[in-house]
């Protein structure tokens, strides 16, 4: 039972960033209408949050040596639900960014709890199976907050009501730690030797992490801007936008299932190939779409294609170290970090120079190409070393 609640802990801790994040683009233009600024502005606040999650992922390199994980996750969580009480209550502009800030840290740091909590307990295929679950639950998540978000939105509640549902989630993990004991998780075992491993690092392995951040920043930038861009286009209601929000979700949650069947019968470069090409394809059938049927469709198709890509980054990124260690993980994780951060400011100054929402979708087309050419360029650095190798 104690096992189920530590479980329950990971997932939901993936859960809860999905409800953060996810339903930023339908939130932004009932946030500026709360606090009377432009929609733009409120976008780029966000970038406050994202940042709050790649500083996040910084302090897990050492915030876990000094502090046992129990208590980190109840301290992080706490201060994260009284964040959220703040933005709620309190309305004050000049306080959000901080606030997202401190929201972002708490749940990323959480997020790399969750994670070290799985690789230390469980081994082999079951840590496989759980951190496929991990990936089914940050898009169930997305498929729910969306419908979460739509409903308050179109009942004209504020736009922190969202957040203050994903405050509920906080509550519920920090009374399952509470009551769970954390004493497997907290003795970390290293193999022998491996303190002396070196960690190895190459072009081709750097390359994979440019691409995953170029290709977290185009994804981000659709998640905040797709709902303005359907709504201006088209003339429809906050409604349809959050059903087009919805179908990427459900995609991407069914892709993520799928996706790790495909990955055990074929060499996972060629699916991640197929991913971002799909991602770029569907981009920029968005911006040429004549009608909403269209746009809800490649919906579907979208969250295809971001549906099962992290781990393929991730499993495609370590096929070429020898010895993976840590660190190549999080360079991983702090590189798509980095490319979220910069998702809402980026996305905001291509709107705010050219004056049309359509903008954003057009640079997240060339954004995730140029991901793609890094991926080539990753592939063809490599083989290059090989023949170089084999002479």
């Amino acid at each position: 039972m104690n096992k189920l609640r530590i479980l329950a802990v990971c997932l939901l801790a993936t859960f809860i960033m999905s409800g953060l994040v996810t339903p930023i683009g339908l939130l932004t233009a009932s946030a500026a209408e709360r606090y009377g600024v432009e929609i733009t502005l409120i976008a780029s606040q966000f970038s406050f949050f994202i940042g709050g999650v790649f500083l996040g992922y910084i302090f897990s390199f050492f915030v876990f040596d000094y502090f046992k994980m129990k208590s980190i996750i109840i301290t992080c969580y706490v201060i994260a639900i009284i964040s959220i009480a703040i933005i709620h209550y309190h309305v004050s502009f000049s306080l959000l960014p901080y606030l997202l800030v401190i929201m972002g840290v708490c749940a990323s740091i959480v997020v790399c709890a969750g994670g070290t909590l799985i690789t230390r307990i469980w081994k082999g295929k079951q840590r496989q199976s759980v951190l496929v679950a991990q990936d089914a639950m940050f898009n169930g998540g997305g498929v729910i907050f969306a419908y979460v978000a739509t409903f308050f939105v179109g009942n004209s509640y504020a736009w922190s009501a969202t957040y203050m549902v994903v405050a509920g989630f906080f509550l519920s993990v920090v009374i399952l730690t509470v009551i769970s004991s954390f004493d497997i998780g907290e003795k970390l075992q290293l193999e022998e030797g491996e303190a002396e491993v070196k960690t190895e690092w190459n072009t081709e392995f750097i390359l994979i992490g440019i691409s995953l951040m170029l290709f977290l920043m185009a994804k981000i930038s659709i998640f905040i801007w797709a709902p303005q861009f359907v709504e201006q286009k088209f003339s429809v209601s906050n409604e349809e936008s959050g059903q087009l929000m919805s179908n990427i979700f459900i995609a991407a949650f069914l892709g993520s299932v799928v996706g790790t069947y495909i990955v055990s019968k074929i060499n996972v470069k060629y699916l991640l190939y197929c991913l971002v090409i799909l991602a770029i394809l569907t981009t920029w059938l968005f911006t040429q779409s004549s009608n909403m049927d269209s746009i809800l469709l490649l919906g579907f198709i979208f969250g295809i294609s971001i549906s099962a890509t992290y781990n393929s980054y991730v499993a495609y990124g370590l096929t070429f170290v020898d010895i993976p260690t840590h660190r190549h993980i999080a360079y991983l994780l702090l590189a798509g970090g980095l490319g979220s951060s910069f998702a809402p400011v980026m996305s905001s100054k291509a709107v705010e120079i050219s004056g049309d929402v359509n903008a954003a979708m057009i640079m997240c087309t060339f954004t995730f190409t140029a991901g793609f050419l890094a991926l080539l360029a990753a592939n063809v650095s490599n083989s290059l070393r090989m023949k170089k190798l084999a002479t």
